[in-house]
């Protein structure tokens, strides 16, 4: 009897009720991977929600649920793998075309892989997360991404969305637009091509620091064990703190440039 009075007042809270709310129907949803002579995988999760752990052993699966508002909707959501040379591609699909008003349709699902392998992700504003794996890139459009205990390097590109890394072996960061990106527990280098107008933190790099252009977004650098360089900051803002190495900036815009305790050279363009 406690329990059932308690599951009601749960249910009675506005923020257990919206999510009660946005999983109206559901149906399971299974796959086990096909990883016979495949050396990378490429999970295509689009607007939907995947959470996997890379694990030892050679197999991998995903298991789960389809939500949507009606039950007709469900059976639209499909989950399918492809093989391409030793890539296999893995697809969360809504074939439906368009959506309108209160009609959502999504998966969200759980899995793993070996933990011998490179793990790529398409993201477009859904939500994916991974642990442990040897190496991981994303292409993450206004989704999120989490991406923790990595042996190897991290690649990422994102949009609008926001990307969160923790302990991983080197980062490059391809472009960040409008979004954010933080990272933490960099064991290797960091190199970043660009940031447009979005926010990059990189806190604890073992490594060097290579930063190309900063447009009007925001960088955000502490705890680097290696040198810092930077080619470009136009009208945004670099924040520097605590480097063992040396630090140097290229060329310097309308931006700000705040630097504090580095143990080598500085060398920092004034401004005019």
């Amino acid at each position: 009897m406690r329990l059932t009075l308690s599951l009601a007042i749960l249910l009675a809270l506005p923020g257990v009720a919206a999510a009660e709310e946005q999983c109206k129907f559901s149906e399971p949803r299974s796959l086990d991977l096909q990883l016979t002579g495949v050396k990378s995988v490429l999970f295509e999760v689009a607007s939907n929600d995947l959470h996997l752990d890379a694990s030892p052993g050679g197999g991998g699966k995903l298991g789960g649920r389809a939500c949507a508002a009606r039950v007709e909707l469900l059976k639209s959501l499909t989950v399918t793998q492809k093989r391409i040379g030793d890539k296999l591609v893995v697809s969360l699909n809504d074939d439906r075309r368009f959506s309108f008003g209160n009609s959502y349709s999504y998966l969200d699902l759980r899995g793993s892989v070996p933990n011998t392998m490179l793990v790529q992700f398409d993201v477009g504003s859904g939500d994916a997360q991974i642990n442990g794996a040897a190496a991981v890139s994303a292409d993450v459009g206004s989704g999120d991404m989490t991406i923790r205990h990595t042996k190897g390097r991290v690649t990422a590109k994102v949009g609008s969305g926001d990307v969160e890394l923790e302990d991983l072996g080197a980062l490059r960061v391809l472009a960040v637009g409008s979004g954010d990106l933080k990272a933490r527990e960099v064991h290797g280098a960091a190199e970043v091509a660009k940031v447009q107008s979005g926010e990059i933190k990189l806190h604890g790099v073992a490594g060097n620091i290579k930063i190309g252009t900063i447009g009007s977004g925001d960088v955000d650098i502490r705890d680097v064990q290696g040198n810092v360089n930077v080619e470009s900051v136009a009208s945004g803002a670099l924040n520097v703190r605590k480097v063992r190495g040396d630090l140097s900036v290229a060329h310097k815009g309308s931006g700000d440039i705040d630097v504090s305790e580095v143990s080598g050279s500085t060398r920092v363009p004034t401004d005019k």
